[in-house]
């Protein structure tokens, strides 16, 4: 037999007992939530402007994106190869490749560099801090300390050039200083044709040959 049968008012009693303690406890609880949320509320509408200022001021730090330049192509460790009139192999690589869609004729290189072969095996190395290429016509025009080296052991530096990779032609016409077992020259222009096999230098020209048994000093 259950004792709530028995005293019924008894266990009524510890029932409102138990619900009033509930109670007071929900009030108590409440009266330091509610304190708390409204202090809360406060504080966030009087920092609320520091914030709108601080997000404004970081929108307009943000660098402003150029559409222009996120359609361009960029390319890393480039490598062009083709072929000339004759038949004859030449490779083009840069560091860096930059291809804008609307003119697609129209490369610019960073750290580019041309290789030519002659028929007889030989080679001819072009290179420069930045260049354009235009695939189309194979024509590479040098910018920046422009570096020629031939196999035969003789080295032209220029500030420009333009290399014709399709005729094998290379031509420049600022100041040239160039070495080599042929001795040393200082000239106005140059022009190589055959890929190298023939050199005409332009304008005043100096010219200091080196004997045969010995090396330019």
């Amino acid at each position: 037999m259950r004792l709530d049968s028995v005293f019924p008012a008894r266990s009524a009693t510890r029932r409102r007992a138990a619900l009033g303690g509930r109670y007071s406890r929900f009030v108590a609880l409440a009266k330091l939530v509610l304190p708390a949320i409204a202090i809360g509320l406060l504080l966030l509408i009087a920092v609320w402007p520091r914030f709108m200022l601080m997000f404004e001021r970081m929108r307009l730090k943000a660098p402003p994106i150029d559409l222009s330049e996120a359609r361009d192509l960029r390319m890393v460790s480039v490598h062009y190869t083709g072929i000339d009139r004759e038949n004859r192999p030449f490779v083009v690589t840069a560091d860096v490749a930059h291809q804008t869609p609307k003119v697609d004729d129209l490369i610019s290189l960073e750290n580019p560099k041309a290789d030519l072969k002659t028929a007889s095996g030989g080679w001819l190395e072009l290179g420069s801090y930045t260049g354009i290429y235009q695939p189309q016509p194979q024509l590479l025009d040098l910018f920046g300390d422009v570096a020629l080296y031939q196999d035969r052991g003789n080295e032209f530096h220029s500030d420009s050039a333009r290399i014709d990779m399709a005729k094998g032609t290379a031509e420049s016409s600022d100041r040239v200083t160039g070495q080599g077992p042929f001795g040393n020259v200082v000239a106005q222009g140059i022009r190589i044709l055959d890929r190298g096999d023939t050199v005409i230098f332009t304008g005043h020209t100096y010219l200091v040959i080196a004997p045969r048994d010995k090396a330019p000093q």
